[in-house]
């Protein structure tokens, strides 16, 4: 019979987590200034992807119908939001468990300032809400030639 040594103590195994969040924060609020997130509701995850000419959301809301999708900006505010219902014709009480979230959701992101609100665009497709942010002409990368005398 072999005797197993416990593990050693290690009491700051358990907020590995916690650091991974708190630095995941901190990132987004020092790219993209503050979200905002409705207390009541849900709130759907997305990604943010940067390209040389704008700024795409990906926001992930399957199962939300096209119509229950209201998305506006205000002084750079993007305000991503509306519903998803229960299933149709089904009771709450036949179901063993329910882990998606129902209801009303909202997402509002800070946009950066050197954004085009005019050319705006949004797609949703397959349940990910794509909103395309161009950015300002004056903002976008361009290329200076070094001449010689």
């Amino acid at each position: 019979m072999t005797t197993r040594l416990p593990s050693p103590y290690d009491p700051l195994r358990g907020l590995a987590p916690l650091r991974d969040e708190f630095d995941r924060l901190l990132r987004s609020a020092s790219t993209w200034g503050r979200e905002a997130i409705a207390a009541d509701g849900w709130s759907p995850k997305l990604d943010i992807e940067e390209t040389d000419d704008s700024y795409a959301l990906h926001v992930e809301m399957p199962g939300v119908k096209t119509d229950d999708i209201d998305v506006s900006i205000e002084d750079g505010l993007l305000t991503i939001e509306g519903s998803r219902e229960f299933y149709d014709e089904k009771e709450e009480d036949g179901f063993h468990r329910v882990e998606r979230e129902f209801g009303r959701f909202h997402r509002a992101v800070r946009l950066p300032g050197n954004i085009d609100a005019d050319r705006m665009t949004a797609k949703y497709t397959d349940g990910i809400l794509t909103v395309d942010v161009p950015k300002a002409e004056n903002a976008r990368p361009h290329r200076i030639q070094v001449t010689s005398d």
